[in-house]
């Protein structure tokens, strides 16, 4: 049994890991930080077992109670929170994305460098088969080589959450929705398609007068190019990954989203063909597969190098938006 102690664990933490890892066989919930004691207290529920820790420092303290930090701090804390964790010499999950920031990057993965320690950034939607389905016809060329790809992921945002503070302030956030819902679709494009050559993208606000909060990024590969649509002020209706091939059209319908995708659907000039997958708490399999990957050669999820490859891509988004030129990565 592997134990967690969560840094910052009143936000995401506190609505979608801690009860994911509730019914765990493998990982339980030890500790749990967070600065908000009322927020702290709500987090915890009824698990009297669960130690509470109002500053680093009692968290710290109560190191022997847990074996893997998982991170769950917004980003422009990750830096302070990833030292602290590293003096521990503890294996850590950290929340997407890794930066928002691009001076804070290179210091950032020289210390995971440095230090050695298992890491891997939260991004649970690789955590399922199907993806693992879609990487294995796509690397064996099952239905030819992409031609192109879009994903999608667009929300509601509601600007009187707690999140949204920070969220909607370039310097603590970004500079624009990609840096939000947009780089799990990023991480997913790195994920199938590795890394691009070129970046392109156009953005507006269309609710925030602060940071850009619809955003299409071109992700130019070489011989086809991947649509990325990041939103947090449109409908969530189709968060779908297509890919289009020479004579057939893989569609993960809802793939983007807090849920396992359900249905895989290739449609070509002989028919169509549906994968169906049962349901996956995405949330508790990137804990489970982080732990599971410890003491292993194996890793689990989104690695150093694939996070540092998103962000870069990020941060090329960026770039594009200010200058309206293709980017070269």
């Amino acid at each position: 049994m592997w134990r967690i102690g969560i840094l910052s664990g009143t936000g995401t933490a506190r609505k979608r890991t801690i009860p994911a890892l509730l019914g765990s066989e493998m990982c339980r919930v030890t500790v749990v930080h967070g600065r908000n004691d009322d927020q702290l207290k709500l987090a915890v529920g009824s698990a009297p077992e669960i130690h509470m820790a109002s500053s680093e420092r009692e968290f710290a303290e109560l190191r022997h109670h847990y074996d893997v930090i998982y991170i769950g701090s917004p980003p422009f804390l990750h830096l302070p929170h990833i030292q602290l964790a590293v003096q521990l010499g503890m294996p850590v999950i950290c929340e997407k994305p890794l930066v928002t920031q691009r001076q804070q990057l290179g210091p950032l993965l020289k210390l995971i460098g440095d230090s050695n320690i298992p890491f891997m950034v939260a991004h649970h939607i690789r955590h399922q088969p199907a993806v693992t389905d879609i990487m294995d016809i796509i690397n064996a060329g099952r239905l030819g080589s992409p031609i192109a790809a879009s994903l999608q992921w667009c929300f509601q945002m509601d600007h009187s959450a707690p999140n949204a503070r920070w969220k909607l302030d370039p310097l603590s956030g970004g500079s624009s929705a990609m840096f939000d819902c947009g780089v799990h679709a990023v991480d997913l494009a790195v994920c199938l398609f590795g890394a691009p050559d070129r970046i392109g993208a156009v953005g507006h606000h269309v609710r925030s007068a602060d940071v850009l909060d619809s955003v299409v990024a071109l992700l130019d590969y070489s011989g086809f190019s991947v649509t990325v649509v990041a939103s947090q002020s449109g409908s969530s209706a189709e968060n779908d990954l297509r890919i289009t091939f020479p004579t057939s059209v893989l569609r993960a319908v809802g793939l983007l989203g807090e849920k396992a995708v359900r249905t895989i659907e290739i449609v070509g000039e002989s028919g169509a063909k549906k994968l169906t997958y049962g349901p996956i708490n995405l949330y508790k399999a990137e804990v489970e597969n982080f732990c599971r990957s410890l003491g292993t050669s194996i890793a689990a999820g989104t690695t150093v190098a694939d996070a540092a490859l998103t962000t870069r891509i990020l941060f090329a988004v960026e770039d594009a938006l200010r200058t309206g030129s293709l980017i070269d990565l």
